[in-house]
């Protein structure tokens, strides 16, 4: 179907909103895709596309609909679901007091404008933003799709796909990263390597530094999704495409980050000293000396402390992690007039003193540091989900495994993503339910299910 016919489509269902089951029906029936077909880029049988069409089968999960909505590239809207969503926590978390609603604030993720662009790149290229198909299961695990679709990216034959305006690619990276933000990895592990693909695709057609910064960072989020995973060796191969692709683009910030992701799989693996030296080396390409410097610099620069001090701690060196630590912050508030730029750092600031005191053995320190940030001052899903799991991992740390599991709770409400693709939950849920406590964590078993940390 055309970019055209869809967007017909999409007005259609808009204006008339029928049952959510009529919306899979007319959606699917445009695509010219058999309910087969849908089920196998969902996850799903042909018999459960076909009970939630005709109604036998009522839809009403909320993230079942938004993950129809990602595979028939259509708005949440046309399945009544807002633009903005509203997520509350009921419980007390890590905070040891009551937190407050978290408002996701407005963003384009659900623009069906953005996700045209990648229903204009599969016109173009071909591309098929299909997920793995799942023989019975009834929900796609999100790490193996990811490692799945990338791992035949990094690790298969040369792509033979076709070329894409630079614009096109550059709106699809856009659509990526609001994926990977709101912690919606089941798309993005379709959407990203159709995007390596044609970016690919398009930088050995010609010599462009826009199209060579779009690969670039595409493997950036590449490594980043990745890193989320249990090692494979695959993070290693998507940091030095990203570095290779940023030498290319002629385009300092990117290169950095892809020098920095580097360094993170180099600590990920072990090698904290060398990590610590390869993040502050990438520091040299920023000009923070200014007594004005460009705002996109200091806020890489502050992520560079941070992400060394992370190393510095993996590594035990407490004063060094603190130094860096320090440094980061500093940088941050010589950005207290950017509201925004500075609402990120400070949030990433606590995570990394939390994250830094859980892996130095400081438990109550990191409990301290989490209380200190509520989660609605930080801007993103994906940054708040870390925080409740680095601050679950205190919990238990402290051998809290109650704690630990509410928070594990909270988490999965925030980003049911997150945590289901996270390898750190997968570990520490298998802890949990070696606990002689289990009595204090009623649904443990549930939880081990959902975040496939049990077959």
């Amino acid at each position: 179907m055309s970019p055209t016919a869809h967007g017909e489509v999409v007005v259609a269902l808009l204006h008339r909103r029928p049952e959510p089951g009529t919306v899979v029906r007319v959606a699917r029936t445009a695509l010219n895709w058999s309910q087969a077909e849908l089920g196998r880029r969902c996850g799903y049988s042909a018999s459960q596309v076909s009970r939630w069409e005709t109604g036998r089968l009522p839809l009403r999960d909320v993230e079942l609909l938004r993950t129809l909505a990602d595979v028939l590239a259509l708005p949440p809207a046309v399945f009544g679901l807002g633009d903005t969503t509203e997520r509350a926590s009921r419980t007390a978390t890590t905070t040891g007091h009551r937190v407050g609603r978290v408002t996701t604030p407005p963003t384009e993720e659900d623009d069906p404008v953005r996700r045209r662009a990648f229903l204009q790149l599969a016109a173009l290229t071909g591309s098929t933003f299909a997920w793995p198909a799942t023989a019975g299961a009834t929900e796609v695990d999100p790490a193996a799709a990811l490692a799945g679709q990338l791992g035949d990216v990094l690790l298969g034959p040369a792509q033979s796909g076709a070329p894409a305006p630079a614009g096109v690619l550059a709106e699809a990276l856009t659509v990526a990263r609001q994926e990977f933000t709101a912690c919606r990895y089941l798309p993005l592990a379709s959407r990203l390597p159709a995007l390596i693909t044609a970016a690919e695709a398009t930088a050995a057609q010609r010599v462009d530094p826009q199209v060579q910064r779009v690969l670039a960072e595409s493997y950036n989020l590449a490594t980043r999704a990745l890193i989320k995973l249990e090692a494979s060796g695959l993070e290693w191969l998507s940091a030095d495409r990203a570095l290779h692709a940023a030498r290319i683009a002629e385009d300092s910030l990117t290169l950095v980050e892809a020098q920095r992701l580097v360094a993170s799989v180099a600590r990920r693996a072990g090698h904290h000293d060398r990590a610590q030296a390869l993040t502050l080396a990438a520091a040299s390409h920023l000009d923070v000396a200014r007594l004005r410097p460009a705002p996109e610099h200091l806020a890489m620069y502050s992520t560079l402390h941070l992400s060394a001090a992370y190393a510095a701690a993996r590594a035990g060196d407490r004063e060094r992690a603190g130094d860096l630590l320090a440094e980061a912050e500093a940088t941050a508030n010589r950005l207290a007039d950017d509201h925004d730029r500075h609402r990120a750092l400070v949030a990433n600031l606590v995570s990394h003193k939390v994250s830094a005191a859980y892996v130095l053995g400081d438990a109550g320190t990191a409990l301290a540091h989490a209380r200190s940030l509520p989660l609605a001052a930080i801007p993103t899903t994906e940054r708040r989900a870390r925080l409740l799991v680095d601050t679950a991992q205190a919990w238990a740390q402290w051998d809290k495994p109650g704690q630990a599991y509410r928070t594990l709770l909270a988490a999965e409400r925030t980003a049911p993503g997150e945590v289901r693709t996270r390898n750190a939950v997968r570990r520490l849920v298998t802890v949990l339910m070696d606990s002689p406590k289990q009595a204090t964590m009623p649904g443990l078993p549930a939880l081990a299910r959902r975040v496939h940390a049990v077959a």
